[in-house]
């Protein structure tokens, strides 16, 4: 790997966030200024951001420019929100720093993955082959505001705990324990899977250690836990705006029925056994109690 490029991609990254960061700030002035709903304000400046992010990586040739944007979009937008409503409380603390743990795992696991600024994602390359002219179009629509939309809705509860002025009920604990935890899961299959690849000897191998032994995407499951822990921590002491919880749901169903078949199917044509390793481990569970 050559260390040089893998820095100069980074710096790139990290320029086209800031600049995102701006544009997006400066747009949501503006929508603002036209005494949208809020949260209306914050998507649509979301969207601008996305789209800009969108623009790079078509100047550069990469969708993968959209990459770390998951584990930015949220704090980007939590921490203004603080400064503006002025929600410096202890129970607005508490949410993000549970938030900033499972941003600051993310983008590290991204960091630690990342070579160079040319690299692209297989996924994006399958979908690419598969769409012809149509493949900016789904790359637009497809890898970037879908997630946009899925991670924006699941950030509501977050920004409506600012905005509602909320303050620290011990109820909360539950969904930022989820939080914490569901980053630890994580954390943990982050470990494994680098532990793996470090000591097998053919990318064909199916890896058989940790949580993966029980789980085929012990990755996910924390994945999809932890926006059920953000939206816990709002919803369970505001009941009454239960419909939070509405982009959890979304989140998890990005992952069964998109995420986990697409990658599912590209595994199986390539690493040996897989369809006996189906059978023998969870599709999310890390644990082995309901294994046959």
């Amino acid at each position: 790997m050559d260390k040089r490029k893998k820095i100069n991609g980074l710096l790139i990254f990290l320029i086209t966030y800031i600049f995102a960061f701006g544009v997006g700030l400066l747009s949501y002035y503006l929508f603002d200024s036209y005494n949208l709903d809020e949260l209306m304000s914050i998507f649509l400046a979301d969207t601008v951001a996305t789209i800009f992010v969108f623009i790079v990586g078509i100047f550069l040739k990469t969708a993968s420019m959209y990459d770390p944007y998951w584990s930015v979009q949220t704090v980007f937008i939590y921490i203004p929100l603080m400064i503006k409503y002025q929600a410096y409380n202890f129970g607005s603390f508490l949410f993000l720093a549970a938030i900033m743990f499972w941003s600051v795992r993310l983008t590290i696991n991204f960091i630690k993955g990342f070579d160079n600024i040319s690299y692209i994602d297989w996924r994006y390359k399958m979908l690419k082959e598969k769409t012809g002219p149509f493949y900016q179009a789904v790359n637009l629509l497809g890898i970037h505001m879908v997630p946009t939309v899925v991670v924006f809705f699941a950030s509501v509860p977050a920004f409506l705990y600012v905005i509602n002025g909320c303050v620290f009920e011990p109820l909360n604990l539950i969904g930022i324990f989820t939080m914490i935890m569901s980053t630890v899961i994580e954390l943990v299959s982050d470990n494994d899977m680098r532990r793996f690849k470090a000591i097998r000897s053919s990318n064909k191998e199916i890896i058989n250690i940790g949580l993966w032994k029980h789980s085929r995407h012990p990755n996910y499951f924390g994945e999809i836990m932890f926006w059920y822990g953000v939206a816990f921590t709002f919803v369970f002491s505001n009941i009454n705006l239960f419909y939070a919880l509405l982009g959890a749901v979304l989140n998890t169903l990005l992952f069964i029925f998109i995420s986990v078949p697409m990658e599912e199917n590209h595994l199986k044509n390539y690493k040996e056994g897989y369809e006996e390793y189906k059978k023998r481990t969870n599709v999310f569970l890390p644990i082995n109690i309901f294994n046959k």
